[in-house]
């Protein structure tokens, strides 16, 4: 498993699962940063896989 495919604290759902995609992270803003950490919630990437259909 890659890291892009490892499910991150804030994910909905794991990548690449049907009915997903990717969103800004609200905890960050997409900065990928808290102060002078990576964010926890999106691992540092500043993306979050967020649920868009309605399995």
């Amino acid at each position: 498993m890659s890291d892009t495919d490892r499910k991150n604290p804030g994910d909905e759902d794991a990548p690449g699962t049907k009915q997903t995609g990717e969103n800004t992270c609200p905890t960050c803003s997409g900065s990928g940063r808290l102060g002078e950490k990576p964010c926890p919630d999106c691992g540092g990437t500043g993306l979050i896989t967020a649920i868009v259909g309605d399995a």
